[in-house]
């Protein structure tokens, strides 16, 4: 049975992510998009691709279609 991550599992995924967790930045990006929170999400998710997330590229390329990214920010994830 899947159980949903609490408020304390979301501090513990931050203070990974300030520590450069790439996996934990990714997750933060996606709790942001699911609570609507689009411009978060594409700062966490921009973040994990920049340093070499393979997924997170490519959720900041699906941002980019939809129109909720610029160019700019995808070329960055480009680069890494």
């Amino acid at each position: 049975r899947k159980t949903r991550p609490t408020a304390k599992a979301f501090r513990h995924f931050e203070a990974a992510a300030m520590c450069g967790h790439v996996k934990a930045r990714y997750n933060l990006g996606c709790k942001e998009y699911k609570d609507g929170n689009c411009d978060l999400a594409l700062q966490h998710v921009l973040m994990s691709a920049k340093l070499g997330h393979d997924i997170s590229l490519s959720n900041v390329k699906k941002l980019f279609i939809a129109g909720l990214a610029t160019k700019a920010y995808y070329a960055a994830a480009l680069r890494g």
